[in-house]
């Protein structure tokens, strides 16, 4: 009776285990993403603030030296947009300068950020800011989410 007794139990136990793992996989794995989507905020956020708050260095914390960003505003005579495009050192170059007489309040300019994608090794953001509607690729480069790609265009009709 002990044996019989035993082997239920173990098997009442390997039964529990087959059922409880794939649960604490989900909490596991919802942690892991909760933690990721947290850090790519952060890496917008960074990169935002970087230019609203006149702080340069926060663009060495979440951007690649790789990137590549390119933007359209309308032309002056109004016969469509121009294509303006920035290198890591032109973006560091324009966090030090376009704020500086403080036109945009960074205490309430717009930081909209919506993760539209999520891998584990890309992500893509659309974030809403001052200056218009950035389309922002990320990857994760030794372990951390860094922005390697921007594509951005001013708001409609402005």
């Amino acid at each position: 009776m002990k044996r019989k007794l035993g082997t239920l139990t173990g098997l009442f136990v390997l039964v529990l285990l087959a059922a409880v793992s794939p649960a604490w996989s989900d909490q596991v794995n919802q942690a892991d993403q909760a933690a990721d989507e947290a850090a790519i905020n952060q890496a917008v956020l960074n990169y935002v603030n970087a230019i609203y708050l006149v702080k340069p260095k926060l663009i060495d914390k979440s951007v690649s030296p790789k990137l590549q960003k390119v933007g359209y505003a309308p032309k002056s005579d109004g016969t469509g947009y121009r294509e303006m495009w920035m290198t890591f050192d032109d973006l560091k170059a324009l966090a030090a300068n376009y704020n500086t007489g403080g036109e945009i309040d960074p205490e309430t300019a717009r930081r909209d950020i919506v993760i539209l994608g999520q891998l584990d090794q890309v992500a893509i953001v659309r974030l809403e800011a001052a200056w218009g509607i950035d389309f922002i690729q990320l990857a994760r480069e030794g372990g951390k989410w860094m922005i390697m790609n921007v594509i951005w265009q001013t708001y409609p009709g402005q």
